[in-house]
């Protein structure tokens, strides 16, 4: 049930009312559809302790947590005088503590097994009484991801029959736009112009998360925000889909819009609701159903039932009677523009329960949850036809419109990210998503750095994703290309040298456009371009036609291509044996002048600036081998995505590698913690970090043994994301020149950076042990078996749209071995999860 307080409900009734005075129908269908309960607060529930209880507590745990010693800032000793809100968050924190067995602490005396049954009960039962959230509910969410343990989910011990259980999962942005489209029947050119350019009159309600990781789970349910947003969106498409119509009609002229800025409807109404606009008396019954079946296939994609009939012929003939037939028939598409299941992607199963007490989806649902699973649009006419014809049943259905879906090439094509700029288009963007949110270097975007510190550093600003976003479409591109392959992809994400840059033609059109170059600059080089231009024009003007070069009597523009431009910027690149970078670097819009943040020579400016003689020998054919480098964990977007504004983050990398690459957990900070890395202009950053996090800070150091040993390996590389041996210590201190902020940056003292970590936790002796810097720890990573089944686990998070169970061991062994006998292949792993118990059964 969703709980929407009385003053949203107030909102939406008033929001209605301004619009039609009859919408108290709309308002009553909302209501019941969204499934919304006005609820009130609870009686406080009072804690009891029993002797028993207290026994244990007294045994195991008030020695540590007393006030005194209050360790973790928790005493026990006076439970029973705390209040409400602080006995709850005590029991909730006591109830991970026992669930994850994280206390008592390795080096204490442990609880028996009965006595860890007598606190968990007791805790669970005082949480119960008090209506808090129990571990159970914890568990649904990402933070909890790895809660499961993780040599049991692949031990192949566990012989229960996977199922996911019955739900309605929120749609997500992707997906709610589509639908949007969907509504309008939109195909072909005009589909994809609005798909990218977006509806003026429309505003997304959903939103997710941003950290790196699987981001949308089926844990959300509707709220006030999303029913006022939607009734907004709901006005503008209803009266999109009638306005053909009315202008037929004569109740708008064909040039007349009430926002000049908004001129975009489709071209034709519907037929039904066309019928009832220009009829000149009131419609049949016939007429109204034909419509309201109407706006469910546009809107839901299915017939209305009997009771959907009922109430919505109720709603639009009494609309009808007020507002008369235009208005009256906007209502009815509005409210089933408001149904819930417009927002909602449900899944409840169909049928009799087999012995498990499972049900399969029904094939209405498998299309949907395959189509969903594959990408962000509804299912094509193939997928609609083999469920409506019952081929939509059997494991074997599932599997061959599920490799029949990764086979088409267009169905779901389209950019990998739209706020990206100019970025690329696949044809399963939705798969490249799952490494796109699974490393979380598209979060580059959102690091705010000081340009000032690099010159030719730009943030993102209006109209343009900058630097950051030219990184983040390089790595998309080493993730495509690694897809395209689909051969031993993990290993291959985490250790192949292979990377773009630049790479804005292709490698024939490159290699076709240098060797243009070249032959001109040979050609002219020995010629008296330099002083007499006009001289060389004269000699040679069909070949400077060709290559587009500016005559010397033309007005000189900014961004054109002179004959001593372009020859001067040949002498700083082929006179000195190297190649230059496809593009001119007075083009218009060129911000490709990034190659030092891959520890590449600096690119080449207008006039040879940002050049000096050393710079870039540009790699036309791409992907190129890059040193020092290895796999997504070292590329520059995965680096600035996981750093600070001005430091590297070597905590957070830490975490991420714990949490992504090896099933682990690390509590979050505690709110008593002031996570601050103190100033010393003496130190690096490293040493900073330790300081105040390391071993001798056991407090800290308790979560932080997970994290830093792992991140500091990655200090091989600064906050940009280059290569380095030596960190600048940037503090006024240490300034020894002065830059502009633009071709000439300040330079300070610096002290040689400490790139050594410690792997522990691939679960392989072999593999685990100190390491010397990222790179090598990268090499183990990748041998691990557990850094291979750990992606399998987020593979699974993200297909399914929630965390493991115990109950998922068979369908994560099953996936796992499809990879391994696949070859690598990740298409291989996605036909093994949407084949697999956990997504045909429901529960």
């Amino acid at each position: 049930m969703t709980a929407i307080s009385y003053q949203t409900i107030s909102l939406i009734q008033n929001s209605i009312h301004s619009s039609f005075a009859m919408s108290n129908k709309v308002i009553a269908i909302l209501l019941s559809l969204c499934g919304t309960s006005l609820f009130s607060g609870h009686a406080v529930a009072q804690a009891v302790v029993s002797a028993e209880v207290q026994a244990v507590l007294t045994k195991r745990c008030v020695e540590c947590h007393n006030a005194d010693t209050k360790e973790g800032d928790v005493r026990l000793d006076n439970f029973a005088a705390l209040d409400k809100d602080a006995k709850v968050a005590l029991l909730n924190r006591a109830q991970e503590q026992l669930h994850f067995q994280l206390m008592p602490p390795k080096e204490a005396a442990q609880t028996t097994p009965a006595e860890h049954k007598t606190l968990s009960a007791w805790v669970r039962a005082e949480l119960t009484k008090f209506n808090a959230p129990l571990i159970e509910e914890k568990l649904r969410y990402p933070d909890y991801g790895n809660a499961v343990d993780h040599a049991k989910l692949f031990s192949g011990e566990i012989k229960d029959k996977a199922y996911t259980p019955a739900r309605r999962w929120l749609v997500s942005p992707l997906i709610f736009h589509e639908r949007v489209l969907d509504v309008f029947k939109l195909e072909g050119r005009e589909r994809e112009g609005m798909k990218n350019q977006g509806f003026y009159g429309v505003t997304n309600p959903f939103v997710l998360p941003e950290h790196s990781g699987v981001r949308d789970y089926a844990i959300n349910v509707l709220d006030g925000g999303h029913l006022l947003v939607m009734l907004t969106n709901a006005e503008w498409i209803s009266q999109k889909q009638i306005r053909a119509a009315r202008v037929k009609n004569g109740e708008l002229k064909a040039d007349e819009f009430e926002n000049p800025k908004d001129k975009w409807f489709p071209k034709t109404t519907p037929a039904a609701f066309e019928a009832i606009i220009l009829k000149k008396d009131k419609p049949t019954e016939q007429e109204l159903v034909a419509a309201i079946q109407a706006q469910f296939d546009c809107v839901l994609q299915r017939p209305a039932n009997d009771a959907e009939l009922a109430k919505y012929l109720e709603l639009t003939r009494t609309s009808i009677d007020v507002g008369g037939n235009t208005e009256g028939l906007r209502q009815m598409l509005l409210a089933v523009l408001l149904d819930s299941e417009f927002l909602y992607r449900l899944e409840f199963g169909i049928g009799e329960q087999d012995e498990h007490g499972r049900k399969k989806l029904s094939p209405r649902e498998a299309s949907y949850a395959i189509s969903y699973a594959l990408g962000d649009r509804s299912p094509d006419p193939l997928l609609v036809k083999a469920a409506n014809e019952g081929r939509l049943n059997t494991k074997a259905d599932y599997e061959r419109e599920v490799r029949r879906l990764l086979d088409d090439q267009n169905y779901y094509r389209g950019q990998v990210d739209k706020t990206i700029n100019n970025s690329d288009v696949v044809s399963h963007p939705r798969i490249n998503r799952f490494f796109r949110e699974f490393f979380g270097y598209y979060n580059a975007h959102k690091v705010f750095k000081d340009s000032t510190r690099l010159g030719f550093y730009a943030n993102p600003g209006r109209g343009s994703s900058g630097t950051p976003g030219h990184l983040i479409r390089e790595a998309d591109r080493v993730v495509e290309w690694h897809l395209q392959q689909d051969q031993n992809l993990f290993v291959n994400l985490l250790t192949s040298d292979k990377y773009f840059m630049y790479h804005n033609i292709d490698n024939a059109k490159g290699q076709q456009t240098v060797d243009n170059w070249r032959a001109l600059y040979e050609k002219l080089k020995d010629t008296d371009w330099q002083k007499n231009p006009k001289q060389v024009e004269e000699q040679f003007p069909d070949l400077l036609k060709q290559h587009q070069i500016q005559s010397v009597s033309q007005r000189q523009s900014v961004h054109g291509s002179t004959l001593t431009r372009v020859m001067k910027h040949f002498d700083y690149t082929f006179g000195r044996g190297q190649t230059p970078f496809t593009t001119f670097p007075w083009a218009h819009g060129n911000q490709y002048r990034y190659s030092e943040i891959y520890g590449l020579p600096q690119t080449p400016g207008i006039d040879g600036r940002y050049g000096g003689n050393d710079h870039l020998d540009y790699p036309v054919v791409q992907p190129f081998s890059l040193p020092n480098h290895k796999g997504i964990l070292t590329h520059p977007a995965w680096l600035i995505a996981h750093s600070s504004n001005f430091f590297t983050d070597p905590i957070r990398r830490g975490r991420w590698v714990q949490e992504k690459l090896l099933a682990g957990r690390v509590p979050d900070v505690p709110i008593t913690v002031d996570a601050k890395v103190p100033e010393d202009p003496h130190r690096t950053f490293r040493e900073r970090v330790e300081s105040v996090t390391g071993q001798a800070q056991a407090v800290c150091w308790k979560c932080h043994q997970h994290m830093n040993p792992l991140g500091y390996a990655f200090e091989l590389y600064d906050d940009f994301g280059r290569p380095r041996t030596e960190e600048l210590l940037e503090n006024p201190e240490n300034l020894i020149t002065k830059g502009n902020g633009k071709d000439k940056i300040d330079t300070y003292k610096t002290k040689p950076v400490n790139t050594t970590g410690y792997l522990r936790g691939t679960g392989d002796t072999k593999l685990d042990g100190p390491v010397k810097d990222a790179l090598e720890m990268i090499d183990r990573l990748a041998q691990s078996e557990r850094v291979r089944q750990s992606i399998v686990r987020h593979a699974f998070r993200f297909y399914m749209g929630r965390n493991e169970m115990l109950s998922d061991s068979a369908t994560l062994i099953d996936a796992d071995k499809a990879y391994l006998t696949s070859g690598g292949s990740f298409k291989a792993v996605i036909v093994s999860l949407l084949t697999s118990d956990s997504f045909i059964y429901r529960k």
